[in-house]
């Protein structure tokens, strides 16, 4: 046998060795794979799932499916087709988008859904109820800046309790009772009257002004500020007087 022949020859048995090692680590690299990417059924975001809807609803309408993820992409509290039912009559706690999967952290048994006040960094939020002539017959609305006026009854002068303040929200009416047929005594009724919850941002200091004036037996009062109008804490406001 020539010596090309026998070259040939070694070079096809190497050949086929690397075949055959190429195979073996093939074989190898998927079996590694499958044990690093075994998948979970779990629960997930179809459609956009709203703060305050609940699990049950988003569920029953499809917008919740089980699919399968990768053990080493699953979140904390992942929640399965077993687990889901500590979720029955839970709530959103926020806003779900499509492709996220569902956890036990993204749901609570109540969620307050309402619009979040915006309070201005470094103040407070305080509410009081004023009837119509205190809120300038209803003029005053959110985002408008009052000066807050305080008189105790009786008394001839109005004190200026703060200057300048910010109005975050007015609330709605409250039921009061009214009088009997005869006119005597009180009966409750589902009527309404103007005294309207108006809640402000102030400093700490005008909170505690405005705390000590509502416990006390005063007339509370806002005033819409127009440019320049300069105004002090404790200002006091005299009676017109006549010529």
């Amino acid at each position: 046998m020539d010596r090309r022949r026998v070259l040939l020859i070694v070079a096809a048995v190497i050949a086929a060795l690397g075949l055959v090692l190429v195979f073996l680590w093939a074989r190898g690299a998927d079996a590694r794979a499958d044990a690093r990417y075994d998948t979970v059924d779990v629960y997930k975001a179809t459609e956009p799932i709203q703060l305050g809807e609940s699990f049950d609803d988003a569920l029953s309408t499809g917008k919740i499916v089980q699919a399968k993820v990768p053990e080493g992409q699953l979140l904390e509290g992942y929640v399965t087709k077993d687990s889901a039912g500590g979720l029955e009559g839970q709530l959103a706690a926020m806003d779900i988008a499509p492709g996220e999967q569902i956890t036990t952290a993204k749901f609570a048994e109540e969620v307050r859904t309402g619009v979040v006040l915006p309070v201005p960094e470094g103040f407070l939020a305080q509410s009081v109820e004023l009837e119509d002539f205190g809120r300038v017959a209803g003029f005053v609305g959110p985002g408008d800046q009052v000066a807050v006026v305080v008189a105790m009854n009786g008394a001839a002068n109005g004190v200026v309790l703060v200057p300048d303040a910010q109005v975050l929200g007015v609330g709605s009416a409250s039921p009061i009772a009214s009088p009997d047929d005869d006119g005597e005594g009180t009966a409750p009724t589902d009527d309404v009257v103007a005294n309207t919850v108006v809640t402000l941002a102030l400093t700490a200091e005008g909170v505690v002004d405005l705390t000590g004036a509502i416990g006390q037996d005063a007339t509370i009062t806002l005033a819409l500020r127009g440019d320049g109008v300069e105004l002090q804490r404790g200002q006091t406001v005299p009676p017109a007087t006549t010529p």
